[in-house]
């Protein structure tokens, strides 16, 4: 009998930034039908938990349907792919997705997780996702952040970032190849750019009656939802509280990412230059699915108090539609016109 995967807190994150922009995980030793029909049994068993409920049943009757065709895909990332190609189908959820797992060779015993202080220096490894931050003839700001982190140090990390950069006229916010992440980071950065803490979407969680005995695992969900309201954080001397923010996006900026790019717009603080973002808005944790694949659920819905609204689904649309490998040139060309001289964009690649 296979032992059930371990899982690191950082590898969690992986997982879910992965899932965000399409990727496919490493695969371990094929599998056989059974541990696919596994899955599949599992799976229907963890839809209890999607919070979009009223899909719920077309997913099923669909996995039933495709259910033998399924399982006759002998490959492991064909079948994971199919299965994917119907959950997207059927739910238009792009966060809701099959992962497969690597299990631990036998007599691999669980490996520990990373300690905090390996976890903060992973993160700053990569300056929590701030891969590069500069100033464009000393009058516009450039940040290219690649993901948010939901580490608390984080906030330290975009107030030294930002710091480089205090003082320009502007500010270009490159989010092309963000695919999201936590929290932390976007309520921080919304407080460098916003004058006073403002609310961000609410979200809606789901909630589960009391599992029975025999399905510890299940959720019967109430028609209640758990309300979670959230503010950007009080930042004391805001960076770029009014100056001109052009933030930069493609089909791949999901999330997380998105938000920070409708919560802007929401406030009337930025212009959004490239394409329309992946449309993924409802957040999502983990679940196994067997002890070979996990599936990323979605748990709340996303709806901002202002326009009562959000991006799931549809994505954030751009103000100035370009496409992604033109954002940066197209922005600069808007900012020129609060400088003296043209603008030299930074070489950073979008694809």
């Amino acid at each position: 009998m296979r032992r059930p995967p371990s899982r690191s807190p950082l590898k969690v994150m992986i997982i879910a930034l992965l899932a965000s922009t399409c990727a496919s995980p490493v695969l371990a030793e094929p599998l056989n039908r059974a541990d696919r029909a596994e899955a599949l049994d599992m799976l229907v068993r963890r839809l209890d938990h999607y919070v979009l409920t009223e899909r719920k049943p077309d997913i099923l009757a669909r996995l039933a349907s495709e259910r033998d065709t399924l399982l006759t895909l002998d490959d492991d990332e064909a079948f994971r792919s199919a299965v994917n190609r119907v959950l997207l189908e059927t739910s238009r959820d792009k966060h809701l997705q099959l992962w497969r797992e690597r299990p631990r060779p036998d007599g691999e015993g669980p490996s520990s997780p990373p300690t905090p202080e390996q976890v903060t220096e992973m993160e700053a490894r990569d300056r929590f996702g701030l891969a590069d931050v500069r100033q464009l003839n000393g009058d516009i700001a450039y940040v290219n952040l690649t993901r948010f982190s939901g580490h608390p140090g984080v906030a330290g990390a975009i107030d030294s970032a930002l710091a480089e950069v205090a003082g320009a006229r502007g500010l270009i916010l490159d989010l092309r190849m963000n695919g999201g992440g936590g929290e932390a980071a976007l309520n921080h950065l919304m407080g460098h750019l916003v004058p006073a803490p403002v609310e961000l979407a609410t979200l809606y969680h789901r909630q589960c009656a009391p599992p029975p005995a025999e399905r510890p695992d299940a959720c019967e969900q109430l028609p209640e939802r758990a309300v979670q309201r959230r503010w950007s954080n009080a930042v004391v001397r805001p960076t770029f509280p009014t100056q001109p923010i052009y933030v930069l996006t493609s089909s791949a900026t999901f999330s997380a990412a998105e938000e920070l790019a409708y919560d802007l717009r929401a406030e009337g603080r930025a212009t959004i230059v490239g394409e329309t973002t992946g449309g993924g808005a409802n957040p999502s944790g983990m679940m196994d699915a067997g002890p070979n694949f996990s599936v990323i659920m979605p748990l709340a819905e996303a709806r901002h108090p202002r326009t009562g609204g959000a991006w799931e689904g549809v994505g954030v649309r751009p103000d100035v539609a370009v496409p992604a490998d033109r954002a940066l040139q197209t922005a600069v060309r808007l900012a020129a016109g609060l400088t003296s001289a043209p603008l030299s964009p930074p070489a950073t690649p979008v694809r």
